[in-house]
């Protein structure tokens, strides 16, 4: 017998579920007009409703860029729109109710199939887009189920250069052992010395969002160091500035084809930690920098985490956006591009010699010569040791130089020396 807490979430669960089949029916309906105001807005109504249902900033930006799809003609009116209707109709579905989970995958299916099936030439984009909203429905029905145990011990590898990420996973971490469930954080560095010994019944990985993608050494790990889950179950934690488009799905790839279940993902906006693109007064981001992440964030993080250590699947169901961006992430930010393209140059009228950036880098690319840091090796491109300079004296050449560095909100959560994560 669930009890009046269990009964209500259930409750709410169906309304959400029944707006989203509305919206469905809605933008089927009013997609023939001739005029599509009221297409745009009920799509728009579609993003309120998730934000409302998530709270989360995040999610409706993944929502616009969906919107946006639509509005690239690539066929018949019906299809303008199946990205947008599938992407709702899983969102709305997913939660609590194994029987609302249940019954959202065979209604976006349908009105996917019958969106399909509308005559009407399609261009090479629009078969894209179909089969981004497709892969979604494929990866809703894998991942619906309840988790395989509850887990009693989660790990927890966090890669967090400034501290923002950090900041979002503790909320996560809070809510597993609210839940129970005991944990371990093992704090990534670089892949060449972290050894984490993974002897927890779940994982959850994090880390932010560089080029679309996880930083270049996280992904290292995970490709090459992490071990086989053995159907364990796991979550995703990551963060971005702006738009992480493809990079959750990337990750649950990887853990996938590693052995591990994944129960979730989740993601929230952060202040952005690159320079180059924080031209203006310190004040103006000063202001920018605490208006994310929103009070709600660190709520959900926390809710997730409590779920997901229940064995539920918990989060954000997996949009595929039809964009393969984390490719040319891949291609423009490695070892071997890193070691050319980004080098460090230390401001001789602005050092003191405090070698704070040489204990920080985790690739230990700098070293001092002289008095002053000099660069060798390759870059990971964390910009730890333009933002943590107390003089404003370390940048990378050509390209820091202009921009307003990133304090961190939180410097406590930094990792400033690989002695802090002994």
């Amino acid at each position: 017998m669930l009890d009046d807490t269990a009964q209500r979430a259930e409750r709410i669960h169906w309304a959400w579920f029944v707006a989203g089949l509305i919206f469905a029916f809605g933008v089927t309906f009013t997609s023939h007009q001739i005029w599509h105001v009221p297409s745009r807005l009920i799509l728009l109504g579609a993003v309120l409703m998730a934000a409302f249902r998530y709270r989360s900033l995040a999610l409706v930006l993944e929502l616009f860029f969906v919107d946006w799809l639509g509005r690239i003609p690539f066929g018949s009116d019906p299809v303008r729109y199946t990205a947008m209707v599938t992407a709702v109709l899983l969102l709305m579905g997913h939660g609590p109710s194994s029987l609302v989970r249940s019954l959202a995958l065979p209604a976006a299916v349908v009105w996917f199939w019958v969106t399909v099936g509308v005559p009407g030439g399609y261009s090479t984009f629009g078969w894209i887009v179909l089969g981004c909203s497709g892969a979604a429905l494929l990866l809703f029905a894998v991942g619906w189920r309840k988790l395989p145990c509850a887990p009693r011990h989660v790990d927890v590898v966090v890669n967090s250069a400034s501290g923002n990420t950090m900041h979002f996973t503790q909320s996560f971490i809070d809510g597993v052992i609210t839940a129970g469930a005991a944990v371990t954080v093992h704090r990534f560095h670089y892949f060449r010395d972290f050894q984490a010994r993974l002897d927890g019944d779940a994982l959850a990985v994090a880390f932010p969002v560089y080029g679309f993608k996880p930083p270049w050494p996280f992904l290292v790990w995970l490709l090459r160091y992490l071990p086989n889950g053995r159907g364990r179950p796991a979550f995703v934690l990551y963060s971005c500035a702006i738009g992480a488009e493809n990079a959750g799905l990337l990750v649950w790839l990887i853990l996938r084809l590693k052995g591990w279940r994944t129960g979730g993902r989740a993601w929230a906006i952060y202040p952005a930690n690159v320079p180059t693109g924080r031209l203006g007064p310190k004040a103006l981001w000063r202001f920018m920098d605490h208006l994310v992440p929103l009070r709600w964030d660190a709520a959900n993080a926390a809710s997730y985490g409590y779920i997901f250590a229940s064995g539920r699947v918990a989060g954000f169901p997996y949009l595929v956006w039809p964009l393969p961006m984390f490719l040319i992430g891949v291609l423009a930010d490695n070892k071997w591009i890193d070691t050319v393209l980004y080098r460090n140059r230390a401001w001789h009228r602005r050092c003191n010699g405090c070698t704070l950036c040489v204990l920080y880098c985790p690739a230990e690319r700098l070293k001092m010569i002289d008095g002053y840091p000099r660069a060798r090796r390759t870059c990971m491109i964390c910009l730890g040791c333009v933002n943590l300079c107390p003089r404003n004296g370390m940048h990378l050449l050509c390209w820091t130089e202009y921009g307003q560095p990133y304090k961190p909100r939180w410097p406590e959560l930094v990792v400033k020396s690989k002695t802090q994560l002994k």
